[in-house]
């Protein structure tokens, strides 16, 4: 089984298994509905993103934990 992280539309960062993103999100307990609330998912154990309350959004950091500002 593979990894993956799924970042939520509300700020929320979650790491489920599965063969593959859908399999791993319905062995976590989510259905059909849950891809709507999901802002999207990472490969593996990711924490290339961190939630900004002011933008309610996921901005993506570089290595060091600075925000980049060139990622899209």
């Amino acid at each position: 089984m593979k990894l993956y992280t799924l970042y939520w539309r509300d700020g929320k960062r979650e790491t489920v298994s599965g063969l593959n993103p859908a399999q791993a999100m319905t062995l976590a307990g989510y259905g059909g509905g849950a891809v709507a609330a999901l802002d999207f998912y990472a490969n593996g154990d990711d924490h290339d993103y961190q939630w900004d309350a002011e933008k309610r959004d996921w901005v993506r950091v570089v290595p060091n934990g600075e925000v980049n500002a060139d990622a899209p």
